[in-house]
């Protein structure tokens, strides 16, 4: 029972009128009117409700100190009452127009609840954005629910592969001790309420951990309270676990939820990412067996011309062996002329085989190469693919410092590179078509550079043309991956892909750094 209102109703209330009556039991805040001993002689419906709650007799010992100072300052003294972490409540008294008495007005902030309810869920879900790994979006968002609510501790437990345990994703304001006893149990009903909230699919609350009978995760302290949710996400899935010395109260409820719906929105987003680079995976795969597949006849065509030429020369040795054979010649000298051209036929052969292989390398490979080999290798197919297109000048390459990453990679940028520059000049007369690769070093800094001598590249394309599955070639002609796929690959060796353009062609300039050890 309140102490400030009687258990039994004033004979005469203060609010004789009854459209004024009724006006008062219908406002959402409540009103008390108190006499100078500070006894309650009239009440509003929301104010009986708020001083029998649990945090009646707070309220009431604050509505006592402010009616001291009321009567000494007839004048009206506010103040606010922090409820729970969420919810606040002002309280004013003030002198009454009717002598000797004083009217008390306890108004719940539910509007400033929701606000901070929604600054929380602010909090998080820019916590989300400015990450960049799923284990990082996770901590953030538990740490910017638990630096609003500071009472407030939080974990993230997920369900391993093989369905066996839990394992602590991310936390904030738990102990290492705590979290590595929760980890350690199995997934067991009977031994863990985490596996108990996924098997139910249903929130558990414990409003009072040092009354609960069961093996719960943390300690049991007296006044903590805690509540388990389900977190499902399209592979994963896993228990948001929330504890609390404050009042597990609806405003802290709804924003648990929100939460939970926040990490499962992770998990499927993680899931997603995965699918999407695997699929980035295999698009760049076929990007590059369709790079190489272009080549194929035209390499096909290269290596047909020394197998012709030695075709002939064996069928002349043949014809010049039986004439030895019979006596009528002494062919020593064409046979030494034969054999010469011969093995440097194969010598070709060998070089554009070699030139294939490299370039159809494993592209993960890591390993310490001379990139100037690489590009070489990649420019002989496509020349070789591509002598009656345009002519490939390479002279200005060097030799240059060894750099880490994969020759077959680097070989793949290459021909990607030069692919773009013949497009670039495909209006061009034959005579016009040329590309050159030339390459020089700085310090550590190593640049190899591709330039075309085409019309240059459009300022709307620029914004655009590292992006992947951009093309502005024609439907069929292109699958916007090369330039994309060229970047990526620069930067996994620790360089950078650059270019520079205008009326008179477009440079690609390839920048690596030298490998020190």
């Amino acid at each position: 029972m309140s102490r400030l209102l009687p258990a039994e109703p004033v004979d005469q209330p203060v609010t004789e009128h009854r459209g004024f009556r009724a006006l008062i039991d219908e406002l959402p805040v409540g009103m008390v009117w108190l006499d100078e001993a500070g006894t309650a002689v009239e009440w509003n419906e929301s104010a009986a409700a708020l001083l029998s709650s649990v945090n009646g007799p707070r309220v009431e010992q604050l509505v006592e100190r402010l009616l001291v100072a009321c009567r000494t300052t007839r004048t009206c003294i506010k103040t606010m009452l922090e409820l729970t972490g969420s919810e606040r409540l002002q309280v004013s008294v003030a002198p009454d127009r009717a002598p000797g008495l004083f009217v008390v007005v306890l108004d719940r902030q539910r509007l400033e609840r929701a606000r901070n309810e929604a600054s929380v869920l602010r909090a998080v879900l820019k916590a989300i954005a400015s990450s960049t790994t799923r284990q990082q979006a996770l901590q953030r968002a538990l740490e910017a629910v638990h630096s609003a609510l500071s009472a407030t501790h939080l974990a993230f437990f997920e369900l391993n592969e093989q369905r066996e345990r839990f394992v602590c994703a991310a936390s904030s304001g738990l102990s290492v001790a705590e979290v590595a006893e929760a980890t350690s149990l199995r997934n067991a009903p009977e031994h863990s309420m985490l596996a108990a909230t996924l098997q139910y699919r249903q929130p558990i609350t414990v409003a009072d951990l040092s009354k609960h009978e069961g093996h719960l995760p943390f300690r049991k302290e007296q006044g903590l309270g805690a509540v388990m949710l389900p977190v499902y996400g399209r592979r994963t899935q896993g228990v948001l676990y929330v504890s609390t010395r404050d009042t597990l109260s609806d405003g802290l409820l709804r924003l648990c939820h929100a939460l939970a719906d926040a990490v499962g929105a992770v998990l499927d987003l993680a899931a997603l990412e995965l699918e999407a680079a695997r699929a980035r995976e295999i698009a760049t795969q076929r990007d590059r067996l369709a790079t190489i597949g272009q080549l194929v006849a035209g390499v096909a065509h290269e290596i047909n011309n020394p197998l012709a030429f030695l075709k002939s020369n064996l069928h002349s040795l043949r014809v010049d062996l039986d004439d030895l054979r019979e006596g009528k010649i002494d062919p020593m000298s064409e046979v030494n002329e034969i054999v010469t051209e011969s093995l440097e036929g194969v010598s070709r052969i060998e070089t554009i085989v070699q030139a294939l292989k490299g370039t159809a390398r494993k592209k993960d490979e890591r390993l310490r190469f001379e990139p100037t080999r690489a590009v070489l290798e990649a420019a002989t197919i496509f020349r070789g693919a591509h002598k009656q297109d345009c002519d490939l000048d390479c002279s200005g390459l060097t030799a240059l410092p060894e750099v880490m990453g994969s020759p077959s990679a680097l070989g793949q940028v290459t021909l990607n590179l030069l692919q773009n520059g013949l497009d670039a000049m495909a209006g061009f007369d034959r005579k016009k078509r040329k590309l050159v690769i030339s390459s020089c070093v700085s310090g550590d800094d190593l640049k190899i550079s591709f330039r075309d001598h085409g019309t240059g590249i459009p300022l709307e394309v620029q914004k655009r043309m590292f992006d992947a599955f951009y093309t502005t070639k024609d439907p069929g002609k292109g699958t916007g991956l090369g330039l994309a796929i060229s970047k990526e690959i620069a930067e996994s060796m620790g360089g950078s892909l650059t270019f520079t353009t205008g009326p008179d062609g477009t440079c690609f300039e390839l920048h690596l750094k030298a490998d020190a050890d």
